[in-house]
């Protein structure tokens, strides 16, 4: 029997990141999946592309898997930019993943986590982050869209707020569900940035239009958020009406009951 494990995990083959796969193996039982990032023209790096060594992180999950009994998977969080669609398409053309999950990290100015995005208009980065997530759908392989709310994290935001973009926000996940691509509850975003009222409203829409692919990840950097908040998030989701979470393995999912 399955059971369920963490959706959205990074290790030092990330940028922003120095765990180690033994920090989650050593401290957890079962699979683990790591999905390093994968950001092209990185405004955070001054606009270098920052991509995962995938002959060492091959190489490196390869030895431990023999040490820890083939518990760990591959993946990879592909941080789309249009203008490099090309280079992005060209990276992975020749590699394989258990598990990609789709983002929108940065506009090719800034990263939407940057501080002084909180100071800029509301609307102004709502508008501009939910134009270019609705397009980065379909235009690329992937499993789950990651943290639908990373635009805006940096805000104080309502459900009565996200409510003014429910046409778009509908598009979005209907496109998100006819390309067969799981939603991401991220508890980074539910716990750390106070967000879990507005997962509570995109499940409910993502549900209205017949979505049935749920993810729980951590977005975690380190051990001490590896599987954060879980304990809540799994009952948390039953009141939801999500009672499957959904896993991954070269590009087939598996359901698991919660």
């Amino acid at each position: 029997m399955t059971h369920y494990y963490d959706q959205h995990l990074h290790t030092h083959f990330s940028y922003d990141s120095e765990a180690n796969f033994t920090d989650y193996l050593e401290n957890s039982t079962g699979v683990v999946v790591t999905t390093e990032h994968f950001d092209v023209a990185n405004p955070v790096s001054d606009g270098k592309t920052d991509a995962p060594d995938y002959a060492a992180y091959t190489a490196e999950i390869n030895a431990l898997n023999k040490r820890y009994g083939n518990r760990i998977l591959k993946g990879i969080e592909i941080g789309y930019y249009a203008p490099k669609e090309a280079e992005i398409l060209a990276y992975l053309s020749d590699k394989t993943y258990d598990l990609k999950l789709l983002s929108v990290h940065h506009n090719g100015e800034f990263d939407y986590l940057d501080e002084f995005v909180a100071d800029m208009p509301f609307d102004t980065i709502m508008t501009r982050y939910l134009a270019e997530l609705e397009y980065a759908i379909g235009r690329l392989p992937a499993d789950v869209l990651a943290h639908f709310d990373y635009g805006i994290r940096l805000f104080d935001v309502s459900v009565d707020d996200l409510k003014h973009y429910e046409p778009q926000l509908l598009r979005i996940f209907q496109k998100m569900i006819d390309h067969k691509l799981a939603f991401e509850i991220n508890a980074k975003s539910t716990h750390l940035y106070g967000h879990l009222p507005l997962y509570a409203y995109a499940i409910s829409l993502v549900r209205k239009l017949g979505g049935s692919l749920f993810t729980l990840g951590s977005d975690g950097h380190k051990l001490s958020h590896y599987q954060l908040a879980f304990d809540e998030l799994l009952p948390w989701l039953k009141t939801q009406g999500v009672t499957e979470l959904v896993v991954f393995r070269d590009g087939r999912h598996e359901f698991v009951t919660i």
